[in-house]
């Protein structure tokens, strides 16, 4: 089986790195969680779309290095490659951010992370950079993981499984870490990796329809 898997919010982790600049900016107050999407949602409510993605160009690129693997990640990816299933990163990443210092290589700063993190290494998860996309824009984010003909995806944002070019036949998994009540169509929703991992592998033996 070859398993897709989006790379931030759903590999890497930005939380406390996200929350610290946010604060340091003045973009929200002490009382939002420590949460992406609480984050996100109140620099959009209150200064825009603008601010939000300046914000993403610092943690993507100069602090990435204050970023975190996300809980059992590791450890899914890990035993999917030791049960002998393929898996891919498919990133919506553009090279140079739109705003802020234009020189930041975002899918440079990314690769180093996994570098420094064991993707690479033999001794770890053995990946090879080939086996990392990163796409422009979403749509050609979906063509690829049509391209690929991945079986399974896994995504932390719901937009991506809503394009109209999403393949059909693709197990759509999303990850929402603070738990929400999403009511997805043909989409499974869960909050750990460890429930990912139960329901991948259900899956790949053909358990589950």
């Amino acid at each position: 089986m070859l398993v897709g898997i989006d790379l931030d919010n759903t590999i890497i982790r930005y939380d406390k790195s996200l929350h610290r600049i946010a604060l340091e900016r003045g973009l929200i107050g002490t009382d939002i969680p420590m949460h992406k999407r609480a984050v996100r949602d109140e620099i959009r409510r209150v200064y825009g779309d603008e601010e939000w993605q300046k914000l993403q160009v610092a943690i993507y690129g100069d602090s990435i290095g204050e970023a975190e693997l996300v809980s059992g990640v590791w450890e899914f990816l890990l035993a999917l490659e030791k049960a002998g299933h393929s898996f891919q990163i498919v990133s919506h990443k553009t090279r140079y951010p739109n705003y802020g210092k234009a020189k930041v290589d975002l899918r440079e700063s990314a690769l180093s992370f996994l570098e420094k993190k064991g993707f690479f290494s033999a001794d770890g998860l053995n990946m090879k950079r080939h086996d990392i996309f990163f796409l422009s824009t979403r749509e050609a984010k979906v063509e690829k993981i049509k391209d690929l003909g991945c079986e399974l995806f896994i995504d932390d944002l719901e937009e991506v499984f809503a394009e109209p070019g999403f393949p059909s036949g693709v197990y759509k998994v999303l990850f929402s870490p603070e738990n929400e009540n999403y009511e997805l169509d043909q989409v499974a929703v869960f909050s750990t990796f460890k429930q990912i991992s139960d329901y991948t592998f259900m899956t790949g033996d053909g358990r589950n329809d």
